[in-house]
């Protein structure tokens, strides 16, 4: 069985409006958004550091601007070809680089 305890915290301003900010996005509750938050901090390791791209999801998801794709994406998204260089380069012939695309897009100055 599952027990809870009932805990009063006073924090900051700054920090409560960052919780209900994280909620806003997540459709959670300020509380499940608090525990969820303390889960992830009290079991990370400290002796292993998060990489930078560890790092940039964590913020990333944490703001509510990372969310993982649902399982409604999978008939939309396939396996990317395995093509080596030459075969790219063949199959882009013809077809203008980004710089040049841009620079035809351009406005006149």
């Amino acid at each position: 069985m599952r027990t809870t305890v009932k805990v009063t915290l006073r924090l900051p301003d700054r920090l409560q409006d960052q919780l209900r900010q994280r909620t806003r996005g997540a459709m959670k509750s300020l509380n499940t958004e608090a525990v969820e938050t303390l889960q992830i901090c009290l079991t990370e390791d400290v002796n292993s550091p998060l990489s930078e791209r560890e790092r940039a999801l964590r913020v990333l998801r944490e703001s509510g601007l990372w969310q993982p794709l649902g399982p409604e994406w999978a008939p939309h998204l396939q396996s990317p070809p395995s093509l080596d260089f030459e075969q790219w380069r063949e199959k882009l012939k013809g077809v203008p680089s980004l710089s040049e695309a841009i620079i035809e897009e351009r406005e006149p100055r």
